[in-house]
């Protein structure tokens, strides 16, 4: 099977040429969602893929990412959750390639991780079935790390957390990190991760996140922290923060299996050790062509429905 997806984000565009799980053709720019103006989508994808578009008159093309958000492209709706392969599937949105050709754009998805909340993803859904987790918890660190929860090879519902933008605000933009000096050491980091241990042991007197985040910059001035170590703290702190949160809405696991870069995925499995969880690693890019190789095959089926 051949296909060629473009994995349109926020600040990137990559775009691929797939032939049976392999990546055989590649290409990327800076021309991301954000970059560009209404419009623009169609004639930046024309310059990137339209060689291949033109090599490769049948094979399926499917667009993952903000490509599909109010910014992007065309809007297309969030599917809801609990969500497999076909659901997603069935939920693509068409979009005009030009000279007769039609590409899908992957819907993203949208869930309640608890009564009277909300939550959405676009791109990650098609990662979390890249993993092949059947059944059991899947996260994906980064700027707005997800927490997703599998049953029967569906994405029963998930939760979004905060800490990578809260980290950089906090970091560049604010009064607690201002101190913060590099090289960094990074046993800060794990200086973080027992702050927020305390507080989560100690429940009936917990103090609270925002505390806790000021006690870094008075630990700071006070000299019990160094200001190398001070970035690194309160990423622990957060990150901490962040797992103990997931951990009281979804069932701890034995083992979490962890997409995303290696070095916020080793982070966080020090962070896991800590509850004895176990971590398993899957690379974004091999999770996202093999999620889109399954949405990929339910489109016949789909078709046929």
């Amino acid at each position: 099977m051949r296909f060629i997806v473009a994995d349109w984000g926020t600040s990137r565009f990559r775009a691929y040429v797939v032939e049976d799980g392999a990546i055989v053709d590649r290409v990327a720019s800076d021309e991301g969602v954000s970059a560009l103006k209404s419009g623009e989508h169609a004639g930046v994808f024309r310059r990137h893929c339209g060689p291949w578009l033109e090599a490769n008159p049948d094979a399926p093309v499917l667009l993952v990412g903000m490509v599909g958000s109010r910014e992007g492209w065309v809007e297309a709706p969030y599917a809801t959750c609990p969500a497999g392969a076909d659901d997603i599937a069935r939920a693509l949105m068409a979009v005009d390639l030009g000279d007769g050709r039609r590409g899908h754009i992957v819907p993203g998805l949208a869930c309640e991780p608890q009564p009277g909340a909300v939550d959405v993803m676009r791109g990650e859904e098609t990662l979390v079935l890249g993993t092949g987790v059947a059944d059991g918890l899947v996260c994906l660190p980064g700027t707005h790390p997800k927490w997703v929860e599998m049953l029967g090879g569906r994405i029963e519902r998930f939760a979004t957390y905060f800490t990578g933008e809260m980290y950089a605000l906090l970091r560049h933009h604010s009064m607690v990190g201002r101190p913060a000096t590099e090289p960094e050491d990074p046993a800060g980091f794990a200086l973080g991760l027992e702050a927020a241990q305390r507080n989560r042991c100690g429940a009936e007197r917990r103090v609270g996140l925002l505390h806790l985040i000021f006690g870094a910059r008075a630990a700071t001035v006070t000299r019990r922290l160094s200001p190398a170590a001070l970035g690194p703290y309160l990423s622990g702190l957060l990150t901490g923060d962040e797992i103990d949160g997931a951990f009281s809405l979804f069932d701890k696991p034995a083992t979490l299996t962890v997409v995303g870069a290696l070095h916020r995925a080793e982070l966080f499995a020090q962070a896991l050790s800590r509850h004895g969880v176990e971590t398993v690693f899957k690379a974004p890019e091999e999770a996202l062509i093999e999620g889109l190789r399954r949405i990929v095959g339910r489109l016949d089926q789909v078709r046929s429905d």
